[in-house]
């Protein structure tokens, strides 16, 4: 995938104009300088401690998953010129970075997750022998992004708490690239995590409520949410996701499911839902749909992606 995409890009290059993916100094348009996020709950948060003084650009459409994507010519022409780019980190959106540094020579880069208290990977149920199996036998390490026991899980941002964290991250770092706005990026960044606090404080209130506490998802997003929401995860359908598990993998979900009482299973937005149908239906487990993402209707900004996984997990755990 990141050969196909590196090609793409240069093709698109090609298309714009050498001037189009050279640095233009890391400014827009409106002399503003230019910002890429690679997905997008970075993104929503980072316009807001950004405010009207940086040009935020998303890299990942919403609705659509890092796992094959493709950009278009539109695409990476607005990314071009980019001063920095942010990224989760971990090799997860490995695709972001080389996408825009081709566009943006000189840009600089922001990893997220290294200085979020990053945690690793954890299969209790389904351990590393039969992930290894069920992602078979080719292992690209931007594709898988770690997603074995022990490598380092990049999906801090679905803990509201270590997210302040992301947002001191990006007060320095805009603040490095745009100086005379630094009071402004603190100011707004202390107001941004206080607004994350806030949110915490609501989904502990959600979390005390759950009746049940062991679930399956679809990959391995969730980990950083369970750990500060009190879930355990029985099992996950993709270790590798858009890859296939096996027969004998799907085998080792079914037991980890009738081992541990699981009570609910859930799929993603961005994936093909298939699979957890199948384990779903074979369980007898209620299926429901857990979005790690968002930027779609319903999932508008942060704190709205995490509210509706709060009240799907309401449905699905409160019973």
């Amino acid at each position: 995938m990141v050969g196909a995409m590196r090609s793409l890009v240069l093709v698109a290059c090609a298309l714009l104009g050498v001037g189009a993916c050279k640095d233009k100094g890391g400014t827009a348009a409106g002399g503003k300088p230019r910002v890429a996020v690679s997905i997008f709950p970075l993104h929503d948060v980072a316009t807001r401690v950004a405010g009207d003084r940086l040009d935020v650009v998303l890299v990942l459409p919403p609705g659509r998953s890092e796992h094959g994507y493709e950009p278009t010519p539109k695409e990476v022409s607005k990314v071009a010129g980019s001063k920095l780019v942010i990224l989760a980190g971990f090799a997860m959106d490995e695709w972001a970075h080389k996408l825009v540094s081709t566009a943006s020579p000189d840009v600089k880069e922001l990893e997220l997750g290294p200085l979020c208290d990053p945690r690793p990977f954890t299969l209790e149920h389904v351990g590393e022998e039969a992930a290894e199996e069920a992602g078979g036998d080719h292992h690209e390490e931007a594709d898988e992004h770690h997603h074995e026991e022990g490598g380092m899980d990049p999906h801090f941002w679905l803990d509201p708490v270590r997210m302040q964290k992301a947002v001191d991250a990006m007060v320095a770092a805009f603040s490095g690239i745009d100086p005379e706005g630094a009071a402004g990026y603190k100011e707004r960044g202390e107001a941004t995590k206080k607004a994350l606090a806030a949110l915490n404080d609501e989904l502990q209130t959600h979390a005390k409520g759950w009746k049940k506490r062991t679930i399956v998802t679809f990959h391995a997003s969730m980990g950083y949410f369970a750990e500060r929401y009190d879930l355990k995860l029985a099992a996950v359908i993709e270790p590798f996701p858009g890859r296939e598990p096996t027969a004998k993998y799907m085998g080792e979900v079914l037991a980890a499911i009738k081992e541990t009482g699981a009570a609910a299973l859930f799929s993603e937005p961005q994936l093909d839902r298939a699979p957890a149908k199948t384990i779903a239906d074979q369980a007898g487990l209620p299926l429901f749909e857990l979005d790690p993402v968002g930027g779609t209707a319903g999932a508008e900004s942060y704190e709205k992606l995490l509210q509706h996984d709060v009240e799907v997990l309401d449905k699905a755990l409160s019973q």
